[in-house]
């Protein structure tokens, strides 16, 4: 963004409508609706916005309802409340408490989720952390892979160096309010789950390959073909294993 072609501010209280074009920062504390491709240093949304084009920020910080209707590109973003993209998403570094829906493919460095995410594409990233639930069409790519089940997720494919997949709450006081508030815990279901080093719980998967892989509590694995070593929970049921 050069910064001579920086515009002013674009504020939008009360109902508005905008052309796209190149601002300094996009706020929208009413109902606005922009047409055309936005480009700014940093998008604040605690009304509702609809963009009707691309958006592309620095910075975005949602608390309200935003739909973008083609693509989305973000070095950072932090959600709260509700982010709708009908194309792609390439969002560097995120953290969702609200709810993310990718029509498309998302990426980026950094991936938390403690909300839900809905993606009918691929998902890439560096590290995908989630405490959250998630639901991804398509492959799930991370070097890292960091779940914690609070809700059932899914995903069509899971592939990363390190994959960790674990209850929520363990046992304590923390299982003691789970189980006051959530009547199931959650669980992951996956077609083909691959990485080098693998860990599992309460995972429903029809292959899991791997180097070094442990299928804890509560998985359902159709097949296992491991390198190097494979532990296995007495109460975890797997219907095959290899060493390959």
């Amino acid at each position: 963004m050069e910064p001579g072609n920086i515009r002013s501010d674009l504020t939008i209280t009360g109902t508005v409508s905008a052309s796209g074009g190149v601002y300094h920062d996009v706020k929208v504390r009413g109902e606005g609706r922009v047409d055309g491709d936005v480009d700014c240093r940093t998008f604040t949304c605690m009304g509702r916005c609809e963009f009707y084009g691309s958006l592309k920020a620095e910075t975005a910080k949602i608390t309200g309802d935003a739909i973008v209707s083609q693509n989305m590109q973000a070095a950072k973003a932090k959600i709260t409340g509700n982010l709708d993209i009908h194309g792609n998403a390439e969002l560097q570094e995120v953290l969702l408490r609200g709810e993310l829906r990718v029509d498309g493919h998302i990426s980026g460095e950094e991936l938390e989720i403690k909300g839900m995410l809905k993606a009918k594409g691929d998902c890439q990233a560096e590290r995908f952390l989630a405490t959250g639930s998630f639901t991804v069409g398509g492959l799930l790519n991370a070097g890292r892979v960091d779940v914690r089940l609070y809700g059932d997720s899914t995903a069509k494919e899971i592939g990363g160096d390190q994959i960790c997949v674990r209850r929520g709450f363990g046992s304590g006081l923390g299982a003691m309010f789970q189980s006051l508030f959530s009547p199931s815990a959650g669980s992951l279901t996956a077609g083909t789950i691959e990485g080098d080093d693998i860990y599992l719980e309460y995972t429903k998967a029809s292959v899991v390959r791997g180097n070094n892989v442990t299928i804890g509590p509560g998985c359902e694995i159709g097949l296992v073909e491991y390198k190097k070593t494979l532990q296995q929970d007495k109460d975890a049921r797997v219907a095959d294993s290899r060493k390959v």
